[in-house]
């Protein structure tokens, strides 16, 4: 894994502090996890391996040699349906 870049921006690091305070864990842990998540990503997608990344509550990145295809889970896409109809019926008002 040597050579790729995991470089995370000023933007990043703030978000990990956040989620740092929220989980009680030191920031240079949570930075740590994120890098070596990217590191593994990135090496796969670059080599054509198979990896499957699962968001929670939220679906699948799914990747087969050079195809990805983010698959949502059904809770999400009907939630996100039901706000889509809600907003349009504001709108309407």
């Amino acid at each position: 894994l040597d050579g790729f870049s995991t470089g995370l921006s000023k933007a990043d690091e703030l978000v990990c502090a956040e989620v740092a305070l929220r989980l009680h864990k030191p920031k240079a842990t949570i930075m740590m996890c994120i890098k070596a998540t990217l590191k593994i990503c990135e090496w796969a997608l670059s080599s054509g391996q198979n990896l499957d990344f699962v968001f929670k509550d939220i679906g699948v990145l799914v990747c087969r040699g050079s195809h990805v295809v983010m698959r949502f889970f059904e809770d999400l896409v009907r939630e996100v349906a039901q706000s889509q109809r809600l907003a349009e019926g504001l709108l309407q008002v």
